[in-house]
């Protein structure tokens, strides 16, 4: 591949679209005691999630670049939220510190084999993973008042996905100590 090649990667839809996911970031973070701004903020930014997987399947836009720019701007997206709102005591630290930490765990692992030439690719588990995660941080950022229902949904899908992160933290971790050269783990 030629180097003019690899920069028409690096500007593709799918990749314009983590792009913006990445730059939703800070805006969120300034507008998290808005509850409906950073709510509709978060579920623009979650869109672009799911639209930019759609559109690099459907016209053949995926790239070994996409591949790792977009879960990496899904944990910065979910760990930079999850982080404000346990600041302002909307989500409990125990469940931030196991969520993120995992999250770096993971990636050093990914990126570890990415170096050997081995592509760990997303498995439903790590999928739905992150679906829970935007659900849960969207209903909090919706009500932040922790008695009311939507807040209490939003608690109990975070603990779902706290539960899928580690199921699919442990198959990602057993699957690499296999002796195969393929190892499909989490995303």
């Amino acid at each position: 591949m030629k180097a003019k090649d690899e920069q028409l990667h690096l500007w593709t839809l799918p990749n314009r679209l983590c792009y913006i996911r990445i730059l939703f970031i800070p805006i969120i973070i300034f507008f998290i005691e808005r509850e409906y701004v950073a709510f509709v903020l978060f579920i623009l930014a979650g869109i672009t999630d799911g639209l930019d997987g759609f559109v690099a399947r459907r016209y053949k836009l995926t790239s070994k670049f996409g591949l790792y720019l977009d879960p990496i701007a899904d944990k910065l997206l979910v760990s930079s939220v999850l982080i404000a709102l346990t600041y302002y005591h909307s989500v409990p630290l125990w469940i931030t510190i196991i969520l993120v930490c995992r999250e770096f765990v993971i990636n050093g692992l990914r990126s570890f084999y990415a170096i050997e030439g081995i592509t760990i690719y997303p498995s439903f588990t790590g999928k739905l993973k992150t679906t829970l995660q935007i659900v849960g941080i969207a209903c909090i950022l919706l009500d932040r008042n922790p008695t009311n229902l939507i807040n209490k949904i939003g608690l109990y899908v975070m603990y779902a996905a706290l539960f899928f992160s580690m199921y699919s933290a442990i198959n990602y971790i057993t699957a690499i100590f296999k002796p195969r050269k393929e190892v499909i783990g989490d995303g």
